[in-house]
C-alpha cells in the first residue's frame, strides 16, 4: 500500500471498521511515515472534538458516504488552496518603462546615426536628379527647338 491508500484507511481504524491484520499493517506504516502519522493525529483530533459534543448538529458527517472520501477531500482542499497574489503592476510597470527608456537612449547614443550622416543621406537623395543635365545631353537642333518653345510659352 502507498501513503494515499493508508490515508484513506485511517478513518476505518479510528472508527473500528478495519480488520486486525490491516490495522497492524497501517499502524506499522504510521510509525515509519511522518506524513501519514500527522494525518492520523489530525483525523483523530477531529473525531475526538466531534465526539465530545452531546448534541449532533449535522447528521451528514455520520453517513458512510461522507467518510469514504474524507481524507482525500481534506488533502485536495489543503493542496488546492493557494493564496491569491495579485500581479504587482506597481512594481513591474515602472521597471518595464525604465528598461524601455534605457534601450531607446542606448540606441540613439551608441547605435543611431549622427545628424550629419542623416543630413548627407538626405542631401544625396534630394540632389540626385538635376534637370540641367538633360539640356547638356540635347543636340544643337534640339536645343534650338527647346528655346523656341520657351519663348513662345513665356512670350519673348
Amino acid at each position: 500500500m502507498n501513503c494515499l491508500d493508508i490515508q484513506e484507511r485511517i478513518i476505518d481504524i479510528l472508527l473500528g471498521e478495519a480488520g486486525e491484520e490491516e490495522k497492524r499493517f497501517i499502524l506499522d506504516h504510521l510509525e515509519s511515515c511522518p506524513v501519514c502519522r500527522e494525518d492520523y493525529t489530525l483525523v483523530n483530533a477531529c473525531l475526538e472534538s466531534c465526539a465530545d459534543t452531546e448534541e449532533e448538529t449535522c447528521l451528514c458527517h455520520f453517513q458512510s458516504e461522507y467518510w469514504d472520501e474524507f481524507v482525500v477531500n481534506v488533502h485536495q482542499r489543503i493542496r488546492g488552496e493557494k493564496p491569491y497574489r495579485p500581479f504587482p503592476f506597481a512594481i513591474v510597470l515602472p521597471i518595464a518603462a525604465g528598461a524601455a527608456m534605457a534601450i531607446l537612449l542606448g540606441y540613439f547614443v551608441f547605435i543611431g546615426p549622427s545628424a550629419q550622416q542623416t543630413a548627407r543621406r538626405d542631401d544625396a537623395q534630394y540632389y540626385q536628379y538635376d534637370p540641367y543635365d538633360e539640356l547638356d545631353d540635347l543636340s544643337p537642333a534640339e536645343k534650338e527647338r527647346f528655346i523656341q518653345m520657351i519663348n513662345q510659352r513665356f512670350g519673348q
